[in-house]
């Protein structure tokens, strides 16, 4: 297993770059425990200095925020 891999894959599904099917359709693939949680990501690619990455991580976050508030207005 590689774990480059793996949260590769996560960060993918995490900002709609993949889903679980087009990675299922590819053969095996590994994922990262809590590999839902955007934290235990970003933690990660912070952690290999991929701010490009994280930044993007974030961004999302902020968006997924805003909605979240106009929907509950």
């Amino acid at each position: 297993m590689n774990i480059t891999d793996s949260y590769l894959n996560a960060y993918n599904l995490l900002v709609g770059e993949t889903t679980y099917e087009e990675l299922s359709s590819k053969g095996s693939f590994y994922l990262p425990v809590d590999h839902e949680d955007p934290m235990v990501i970003l933690k990660y690619y912070e952690s290999v200095e991929d701010y490009e990455k994280c930044n993007k991580i974030l961004k999302q976050r902020d968006e997924k925020i805003s909605w979240l508030q106009v929907y509950m207005w």
